[in-house]
C-alpha cells in the first residue's frame, strides 16, 4: 500500500502542496504559541521555590543596601535573605592585567549563590555557564555580559584590599577611625563564557544593571531578572563558593528575598514589614505570588485565540483538501474495488498520502524558520524548538490526518463500488 499511496501523492502534489503549505503555517503558529507559554512559565517556575507558603518579605527599589544588610543581620527573625551580591573585588574593563593599578574606569565583582547558579541559566553568545564550568587551578571561573571587552577563555586580574596589620598613632597616615594596614592582593579567573544580548539574569534587577528605571505598582516574578542589553551596565560575576577562600566583602545587592523564622507571630511579621519599609517598598510572599499568578494567567489567557486560531486552520483546511481528494479518487477506489482490494486499503493508502503531506509541510517550515533565522528576526523573539513543541505539532498532524479519513471512510462505506463509480461518470 505504500507504492500506491506514493504515487497517489505524487498524483494529486499541486494539491498537496497547498495543503502541506496550510500545515506548515499551523506548525509555525503553534511553535510560536507554545514558545510564548514556556517563556512566561521558565523564568517563574525557577524562582517560586523562593516563595514558599511561610512568612516572607520582598523589599524592593531599596534607597542603601549597606545599611539594610547590617539591619537584616541582627534581626534574629530572618532565615535567610536571597539575592545577588556586590564584592570588594574590582577589575579594570581597559586593563585585564591591572599592570597600572586600578584605574577609574574600576568596576566591582559581582556573585551568585550556587543555588542561584543552578536555578535559571541565562542564554550564552559563547561559552558555557556558571554550573558547567568548575576551578582551573587558581582561575576562578567567571562570566561576562556580552557590551565588555572580554571573551571566552580570557584571563582577568581582579583586586581587593586586605588588611594586614595596625597602624601606629605616629605613622603620616594614621586614621583613628580606621587604624589598620592594607595591602592589596590580586587573583586571577578565567572567562568561560559570555551572557548574551537581550538574556534574562537572574540575581539581579534591570534597576541594578541600568537597563530599566521604571518602578512597577505590583511587582512580581520578573522583577527578580535583570534584562542584559549592550546599554546597561557591564558584569562579571563568579561563584560565591569560590570566593570562600579569599579575604573579601559580600553583600547582597538588588531587590531581596527575606524568608523569615516559622514561629514568627503575625504582630511581629505586620512590625517587621513596617519598620523594613524604611529601606525600600515591602511586600510579603503571598502578594508577590499572587501577582506573578496574576501576569502568568493573563499572558496564557492571550494565547487562547491564537491556539483557536490554530485548530481552526487545520479543521477548514483538512475538510475542504479531503473534499477536493474525495472528488479526484472516487473513481480511483471504485476500480481498486472492482479488482479484489478493500475499503480498509483505501484507508491505509489515504494515511501515506497524509504522512507524506505532513513530511513536506515540516521541510517547508524548517526552511521558513530559517530564513527568519538568517534574517535575524528570531534573535527578537522568544521562539525556540523542543519537545512540547514537537508534540504540539504532532497533534496537529494527527488532527488533520483524523479528519481526512473520516470523511472518505464514511462516504466508501455508505456507498457501493457502482454507486461510486457511477458518481465518477
Amino acid at each position: 500500500m505504500i507504492k500506491y499511496g506514493l504515487k497517489e501523492f505524487a498524483r494529486n502534489i499541486y494539491s498537496n502542496i497547498f495543503i502541506a503549505v496550510q500545515l506548515a503555517i499551523a506548525f509555525i503558529i503553534m511553535t510560536a504559541a507554545v514558545s510564548s507559554v514556556l517563556s512566561r512559565i521558565e523564568m517563574y517556575t525557577p524562582v517560586k521555590k523562593y516563595f514558599p507558603d511561610g512568612k516572607g518579605l520582598y523589599i524592593c527599589n531599596i534607597y542603601d543596601t549597606a545599611p539594610l544588610d547590617s539591619e537584616l543581620k541582627n534581626i534574629d527573625d530572618v532565615e535567610s535573605v536571597t539575592s545577588g551580591y556586590d564584592t570588594s573585588l574590582y577589575y579594570s574593563p581597559s586593563s585585564k592585567d591591572l599592570s597600572n593599578g586600578l584605574g577609574d574606569d574600576r568596576m566591582s565583582v559581582n556573585a551568585l549563590s550556587e543555588d542561584m547558579i543552578k536555578s535559571f541559566t541565562p542564554q550564552m553568545s559563547s561559552g558555557k555557564w556558571l554550573p558547567n564550568a568548575s576551578a582551573n587551578g587558581d582561575l576562578i571561573p567567571a562570566v561576562v555580559t556580552e557590551n565588555s571587552n572580554y571573551k571566552t577563555g580570557d584571563i582577568v586580574t581582579i583586586m581587593h584590599k586586605e588588611k594586614v596589620g595596625e597602624m601606629s598613632p605616629d605613622d603620616e597616615d594614621f586614621d583613628y577611625a580606621d587604624p589598620y594596614k592594607y595591602e592589596y592582593v590580586k587573583n586571577k579567573v578565567e572567562i568561560v563564557g559570555v551572557i548574551a544580548d537581550g538574556s534574562q539574569l537572574l540575581g539581579f534587577s534591570s534597576a541594578y544593571l541600568g537597563t530599566e528605571d521604571s518602578i512597577k505598582e505590583k511587582p512580581d516574578f520578573r522583577d527578580l531578572y535583570a534584562n542584559v542589553n549592550k546599554h546597561g551596565n557591564m558584569m562579571l560575576i563568579v561563584p560565591t563558593d569560590c570566593l570562600k577562600d579569599i579575604n573579601c566583602k559580600i553583600y547582597p545587592c538588588g531587590n531581596q528575598i527575606v524568608t523569615l523564622k516559622d514561629n514568627v507571630s503575625n504582630e511581629r511579621f505586620k512590625e517587621l514589614e513596617l519598620y523594613l519599609r524604611d529601606y525600600g517598598r515591602v511586600f510579603d510572599f503571598e502578594d508577590f505570588r499572587e501577582n506573578s499568578l496574576v501576569y502568568i494567567n493573563g499572558q496564557l489567557i492571550k494565547l487562547v485565540p491564537m491556539l483557536i486560531c490554530v485548530i481552526v486552520l487545520v479543521i477548514v483546511s483538512s475538510v475542504s483538501a479531503s473534499a477536493v481528494n474525495i472528488k479526484k479518487r472516487l473513481g480511483d477506489y471504485g476500480i481498486y474495488y472492482l479488482c479484489g482490494a478493500k475499503w480498509n486499503a483505501y484507508i491505509k493508502i489515504d494515511l501515506v498520502c497524509d504522512l507524506m503531506t505532513a513530511v513536506m509541510a515540516a521541510a517547508i517550515a524548517v526552511c521558513i524558520s530559517n530564513v527568519l533565522t538568517m534574517s535575524e528576526f528570531m534573535g527578537n523573539t522568544v521562539i525556540s524548538f523542543g519537545w512540547l513543541h514537537l508534540i504540539g505539532c504532532v497533534c496537529i498532524v494527527i488532527l488533520n490526518i483524523l479528519i481526512s479519513l473520516l470523511i472518505p471512510g464514511v462516504i466508501m462505506r455508505r456507498n457501493t463500488p457502482n454507486e461510486i463509480l457511477m458518481i465518477n461518470e
